[in-house]
């Protein structure tokens, strides 16, 4: 974001919120601050003059020199070099014999039921973020790959269901 044009940590997180960035990154908007001001330490954004706002100053950042270098490393690496996707779920998964037969049956069902809803609404959620005045094609596809990880995920999760009602599991 902060390649187009100088910009304030609010604006990073209305960016972000318009991309679903929480439903596809590890996004803790609180931190976006922090974040701006580890990345001017490290010189990869600079901070210029305060945008004036009624009684508050707000400072703007934008890309250094080293920062578009990094990015460009960055975004090769993370298109050319797969990385693991590191999911909770999955640790908890290796302790599902630790929760009773019910209890698990009913976080798989309930999962599976988030799962559902979430892919009912792929449609309505891609036709918003490509949408003007702000949207863009590209930003969609984050949700359809979000959305064909979740069609996976949910035909295991009947799969393991229907494997814990038979005995099968854990």
């Amino acid at each position: 974001m902060l390649r187009k044009q100088p910009i304030h940590g609010y604006d990073v997180r209305r960016e972000l919120e318009l991309w679903d960035a929480d439903r596809w990154a590890n996004i803790a908007y609180g931190s976006i601050y922090s974040a701006l001001n580890k990345m001017a330490e490290d010189g990869l954004v600079q901070p210029v003059s305060p945008e004036q706002h009624a009684r508050t100053a707000r400072t703007e950042y934008v890309v250094t020199e080293r920062g578009k270098g990094e990015f460009e490393r960055l975004l090769r690496e993370y298109w050319w070099e797969p990385k693991p996707i590191i999911d909770p779920f999955q640790v908890a998964l290796t302790f599902m014999d630790s929760m009773p037969r019910d209890e698990l049956l009913a976080a798989l069902r309930y999962r599976a039921d988030q799962r559902r809803a979430f892919l009912s609404s792929v449609d309505y959620i891609v036709a918003g973020k490509t949408a003007p005045p702000h949207g863009q094609r590209h930003y969609a596809e984050n949700i359809r790959l979000l959305a064909a990880h979740l069609e996976t995920e949910l035909r295991w999760l009947e799969e393991a269901i229907a494997r814990v009602e038979c005995g099968d599991l854990p």
